[in-house]
């Protein structure tokens, strides 16, 4: 079956399709030993492509064809990379074998010190779908306070402040008991959730991601473990959450 070429390399090197067409336009990448232009279409079952120096060769393509998309339960203590030379405790040593094969990619960063629900996928077009602003995914947080938290601040945390020049603010929240609170953002500012409730007197002792759109993390995953997720579930992602 033949797709658009922008498609395929989007797919195959994990960035978007924009790119792609870019590459393409330069005229470095060549089909079965031809130029390849804006519109191209290729089957990845018999065609060769050449980009640059790389030869994708049938057997290549039809190895990533298959758009893989896991549920990983993060550790805390984890940092959201592929490899830091500064630390060992990466992403690298949670990738299911079957993405540690290809260019993998995460969907949703979590801090070092925070845990739950990452997205592992192969597949650009999806981790620019779920970071693009207009797809208006939201996330759904647990914190755990270090005192009791005090109802008044609900509507000021939801109508937000101006913290170290940036203004933060929580879509909802939900009060799970004395100390533990759910919080929806539809947003994703760095340490947006310890900042602002900081400023509000509050110290996070743990922060766990439990849902992202329609999709809840599987309770039957353990810190490290993953699953792959079904066509259906990945289509959660972009559901509005109940």
């Amino acid at each position: 079956m033949e797709e658009r070429l922008q498609k395929v390399l989007a797919r195959v090197y994990g960035v978007s399709r924009r790119h792609a067409e870019e590459w393409i336009a330069e005229g470095i990448v060549c089909i079965n030993g031809n130029v390849a232009h804006l519109g191209s279409k290729v089957d990845c079952t018999k065609d060769t492509i050449v980009i640059g120096q790389k030869k994708l060769t049938p057997h290549l393509l039809q190895s990533q064809n298959t758009r893989e998309v896991w549920m990983l339960f993060k550790p805390k203590g984890v940092i959201c990379t592929h490899n830091n030379p500064f630390s060992c405790n990466t992403l690298e040593a949670y990738v299911p074998p079957i993405l540690r094969r290809q260019k993998w990619m995460f969907i949703g960063r979590l801090d070092k010190d925070s845990e739950g629900l990452l997205l592992l996928t192969n597949d650009g077009e999806l981790v620019q779908r779920v970071a693009h602003p207009s797809a208006g995914i939201i996330k759904v947080y647990r914190a755990h306070l270090d005192k009791t938290f005090d109802l008044s601040h609900c509507n000021a945390l939801k109508q937000g402040r101006f913290c170290q020049g940036e203004w933060l603010h929580f879509q909802s929240i939900h009060v799970v008991n004395s100390h533990k609170i759910d919080l929806t953002l539809a947003q994703g500012k760095k340490h947006e959730i310890r900042r602002l409730l900081f400023s509000f007197g509050y110290e996070v002792v743990k922060l766990k991601r439990w849902k992202i759109g329609a999709l809840v993390l599987d309770k039957k995953l353990a810190p490290g473990q993953s699953r792959r997720l079904s066509a259906k579930e990945v289509q959660q992602i972009f559901e509005k959450s109940c």
